[in-house]
Formats: structure tokens, C-alpha cells, sequence
């Protein structure tokens, strides 16, 4: 059955496996699979394409404004923390800690321009080439909060594994699950099938659960570190996934031999084609001389080697997807080793209530694990809590700060959320009645008043309001002693009530 189904995903992409992998890497040609990825996607989701170009019109809207601010992010660098998902079927797969080491150090040496090789970029493109301001690091705490190397090792029985069922990514196929894509960039490290290097999600469209990098385990690092002996030993292979990852596309576009398509960055020339192995001098395609092809660009196909850098467009971009779809990872603390108090509720459960109803609270603090909890209910009962999960019963209306001081024995941090906490009358309620200048009008949560009519003793109307707060003040202190009557229009229906003013 799993043999059917790959056949038929692979009969409507409209090409076999044989054209999606490139030459055998050993050969010296490198094969990324993030585009064909794209397509499995979108077959398992018509949405996906829509979702991903969503993605790419709020990065230009994002760039647009960067413009203006650029300057002042100068000095500013964006840490994304790292989890590492190793999982292997034979010896040689379990690559070591000082492989993975290696290739984090290689991500921030070239994201960060501080690459070795960086002197090899022609004169000619040196200009171009750019600091993208974007670090990486192995995360410190894992999404229980509990400490971690930033490494998981997941023994196998698969013996490779592909991107058309990705199932690296799925503890119940042999793979493991993906952490919070919010919190950390997940790479997932194995046996990739069919000479495919690696692949990576776009941003936009991906499920949670696949969000992330693969890398075939023998590019991961640097040699030394990386005992493999070949043209992709050099950790470019991860530099150019995670490109992907950040929202780049290849250098010359989505269509080989072609000039009428690129990656949609400014400052990279136009190219008709990927460029393979490492190559000397000017190569031109698509008019776009004097310097010809920039295949030193790590968004190429050119070997480890030759790739060393990345443009200011590039970078540009880049920055503009981590303020928008990526965005949480600014926030995140997986590397920090501290706590951030925070909490809601349980099941998402609404903090408007009528009075003597309960709120099951929930903590959500972020970062390192707590191990106490100490929480302020104003009005609750209980008042004070040191339970993780505590349920309070609020007695009576009003609006009610809650507090949570959350600790580990060594950090603590403190939230405190105004007015969090809504609690209306139990049933609709007027008042005073009588009355000589203003009306008070209560609804309770249940119900939704829209709209009031006060009418006078022969039913004309004296004054109307349009309901837009769960407390409304009707003045009428303008109005002559009498009988009247007040027409509420809610999610109850309509009633009408006495009323008598007073002077």
C-alpha cells in the first residue's frame, strides 16, 4: 500500500524519481530535494501554494517597511536556536557530537560573513556580499523546559529514508517528532535515499510537524569533524537548506534552461541554469555579464568548495521572513537558560464569567522548567494558589487582576495580567429604579444586549442606544418625572421593563 500510494503521489507531481535526483553526490553534483518536497505538499494540501505565496506578499510588505529601519538594526543579531535530530540505522549514521558542533559553527561562520573562504568571493561580487546578522545556537532547554545538549539520537530500523513520505520526521515510522517549530529550528540528520542531499520546508504552508531541515548524514560538518570523504564535507549542504528554510529559492530560479524566471532577489544575477562542481573564471548566461553567474552563492548547486557567500538582498530578505512567518523564534529562550512567566486558561476557556462560576487556570511559562508556582487571584477564592493548575471560583462582578510568580530555585520571573478576569451579574440587571440621572444596564456572560429603547407612558421613543460595553450607563437626567419603559434587544430576545424617573 505505501509502494501504491508514493506512485501516485509521484504520477501527479508528473516526473519519477530518477528526474528529481541529480547525479549521485559522490560524483561531485549536489542534489537538494526542497522544491520537490514543495510538490508532495501541495498534493497533500491544495491550500499549501496559496499559503506559501501568503507568505512571500507579507515578506515584501515587511521589506518595504525594513527600509526605513535598516540602519537601526545594524547592530542587532538574531540567535535561532538549534535541536538536532540524529537518527540512524547503522554506526556510521550516529554521527558524532563534534560533526554536529562543527556544523553549527559552520552556519554561523557563513551566515555571519566570518567564513575562511570569504576571501575567495570575486572582487567584482565583494560588494555584494553581506553579514546576514543571523546566528545560530544549540538549544539549552527542551520543550519540557528540562536541560538538553540540543542533540536527540533515535535508533532506527529503517534503513534511509525519503522526502515524498518524510517519514524522518514521524516517531511512528521510524523517525522522531519534530519540537515546538516556534521555539527552534528542528534538523533532522539520517539516511537520505535516492542521493539526495538534503531538503527543507518553505515558510508557509508546511504543518508544524514537518517544519525543519534534512540533511543526508554525511554532509553534516566540516572535515575534519566530517570523516566523509567527498565534494559536500564542508557543512555547505546545512547553509543552503537552511537558506530554504529562511525562505530563499535557487539562485537561477524554478526552471532550468531559462531565462524568463530567477529567485526574486535584487542584487543576484540572473542564470539559466545550476551550477555544478567548482568552477574557474567568468561563466556567463541570461546577458548578464560583465561577472557572469554568481555560482559562489551558497543558494547554488556548486560544490562546498566554491560556495562562500550570501547577498545583501538575500540577507535582506531573510530578516524580513524572521518578522514575519518565523517570527516567534525572536522570542524564543530555548538558548537563553531562563524562565518567562506567563498562564492562561485550560481548554482556551473564557475569563468573562457570570458570578460563582469557576476558571481552570493554566501555567504556560516559557523556558526553563519551573518547579514552584505562586499565584495572586484579586476577588478569587482561593485568593493565593501554589498548585501549577489551580481552578478559582469568582463570587462576585467585576474585574479582577490575576498574578503568577513562577521559580526553578535559582530564576524567577513574575506575569501579571489587568483586568484578566471578567466577572458580570448572574442574571440582566437594571438599576437604580427609580432613578433621576443615569440608568445602569448589566448584562451577564450569557447573554448579549445589542440594542435599548426607552420609551414614555404612550410609547414614544425618548432615547435609544446601541450596546457596545457589558455595562451601559443611559442618561436621562433630561427627561420629566414619569413612567416609562425600556426595551432591551439581546441574544435573549426582547423584554421590556418598568421603569420611574424620578426629580
Amino acid at each position: 500500500m505505501m509502494r501504491v500510494f508514493a506512485l501516485i503521489i509521484l504520477c501527479c507531481l508528473g516526473f519519477t524519481l530518477t528526474g528529481l535526483a541529480q547525479t549521485a553526490p559522490a560524483s561531485g553534483t549536489r542534489s537538494c530535494a526542497t522544491e520537490a518536497f514543495g510538490k508532495v505538499l501541495q498534493v497533500q494540501n491544495p491550500q499549501y501554494q496559496q499559503q506559501v505565496e501568503q507568505a512571500q506578499q507579507a515578506v515584501q510588505q515587511q521589506l518595504s517597511r525594513q527600509g526605513q529601519w535598516q540602519n537601526l538594526r545594524a547592530a542587532t543579531v538574531i540567535t535561532i536556536p538549534v535541536v538536532f535530530h540524529v537518527v540512524y540505522n547503522k554506526a556510521e549514521e550516529n554521527i558524532s557530537e563534534e560533526q554536529i558542533l562543527s556544523q553549527l559553527a559552520v552556519l554561523n561562520s557563513d551566515f555571519r560573513r566570518l567564513n575562511a573562504d570569504a576571501m575567495n568571493t570575486p572582487a567584482y561580487f565583494q560588494d555584494f556580499a553581506a553579514d546576514t546578522r543571523i546566528e545560530f545556537c544549540l538549544a539549552t532547554i527542551d520543550p519540557a523546559g528540562n536541560p538538553t545538549n540540543g542533540i536527540t539520537r533515535t535508533k532506527t530500523s529503517k534503513k534511509d529514508f525519503d522526502y515524498i513520505f518524510d517519514y524522518i520526521k514521524k516517531s511512528a515510522h521510524g523517525g522522531i517528532n519534530a519540537w515546538d517549530r516556534n521555539q527552534y529550528l528542528n534538523i533532522w540528520t539520517g539516511n537520505i535515499k535516492d542521493d539526495v542531499l538534503g531538503y527543507a520546508a518553505l515558510p508557509g504552508g508546511v504543518p508544524a510537524a514537518q517544519d525543519g531541515v534534512v540533511l543526508h548524514f554525511a554532509a553534516v560538518g566540516a572535515a575534519p569533524a566530517n570523516p566523509f570523504d567527498w565534494d559536500f564535507n564542508m557543512g555547505r549542504t546545512a547553509t543552503h537548506e537552511v537558506g530554504h528554510w529562511l525562505g530563499l529559492g535557487h539562485i537561477w530560479g524554478t526552471e532550468d534552461d531559462s531565462c524568463s524566471d530567477d529567485d526574486g532577489i535584487s542584487d543576484t544575477p540572473s542564470q539559466k541554469n545550476s551550477t555544478y562542481g567548482c568552477p574557474s573564471g567568468i561563466e556567463d548566461s541570461c546577458d548578464n555579464g560583465p561577472n557572469g553567474n554568481m555560482y559562489q552563492n551558497y543558494m547554488d548547486y556548486s560544490s562546498d568548495a566554491c560556495m562562500n557567500l550570501f547577498t545583501k538582498g538575500q540577507a535582506a530578505y531573510m530578516e524580513a521572513v524572521l518578522n514575519t512567518s518565523r517570527s516567534s523564534l525572536l522570542n524564543s529562550l530555548a538558548c537563553i537558560g531562563t524562565i518567562r512567566s506567563d498562564f492562561g486558561t485550560k481548554l482556551k476557556s473564557d475569563t468573562l464569567l457570570i458570578a460563582g462560576k469557576k476558571i481552570d487556570f493554566a501555567d504556560a511559562s516559557q523556558g526553563t522548567r519551573p518547579t514552584e508556582w505562586y499565584w495572586e487571584f484579586e476577588g478569587g477564592v482561593p485568593a493565593t494558589s501554589t498548585q501549577q493548575h489551580p481552578v478559582v471560583t469568582y463570587p462576585q462582578p467585576g474585574l479582577y487582576d490575576v498574578t503568577l510568580t513562577v521559580s526553578n530555585g535559582r530564576l524567577t520571573s513574575t506575569e501579571v495580567k489587568e483586568d484578566f478576569v471578567k466577572v458580570t451579574v448572574s442574571d440582566l440587571t437594571v438599576y437604580p429604579n427609580p432613578t433621576s440621572d443615569y440608568l445602569i444596564i448589566e448584562q451577564p456572560a450569557r447573554i448579549l444586549v445589542r440594542h435599548v429603547e426607552l420609551l414614555n407612558s404612550v410609547g414614544k421613543m425618548v432615547v435609544a442606544a446601541d450596546v457596545r460595553e457589558r455595562v451601559l450607563r443611559l442618561d436621562v437626567r433630561h427627561l420629566q418625572s414619569g413612567v416609562y419603559f425600556l426595551r432591551l434587544t439581546s441574544t435573549n430576545g426582547t423584554e421590556i421593563r418598568k421603569i420611574n424617573i424620578i426629580r
